[in-house]
């Protein structure tokens, strides 16, 4: 069973001690490493688009808990899907047909 959004959050939100922090560090980077080796760029066109320089893990983690309290209806979701969806909006690519809504509802489990 994977993870729950809102059991990541519960982790994540330990900010006493280094170790979960790196946990939520890996985790985000994981996740995203996977959507960047999945996509086919013919089928499947990009609807996460980073920005140069990126900001850091931390930065993004620390981004995305706050967008988890401000959206519970994701706390019961794989973490994984709700990171996704934070991370389409966070950082959208140009193409109208991949804004911000239309990528976060394109995502699927």
């Amino acid at each position: 069973m994977a993870i729950s959004t809102q059991e990541l959050a519960n982790v994540c939100g330990d900010q006493s001690n280094p170790q979960p922090q790196t946990y939520c560090d890996i985790y985000g980077q994981g996740v995203y490493d996977g959507y960047l080796v999945t996509r086919h760029p013919k089928k499947s066109p990009d609807f996460i688009c980073v920005v140069q320089p990126a900001p850091s893990r931390r930065e993004v983690m620390n981004q995305f808990m706050n967008w988890v309290k401000a959206n519970p209806i994701y706390n019961t979701a794989p973490a994984a899907d709700a990171f996704l969806r934070f991370l389409a909006i966070r950082f959208p690519c140009d193409s109208s047909a991949m804004s911000p809504e239309n990528a976060a509802n394109k995502i699927i489990r």
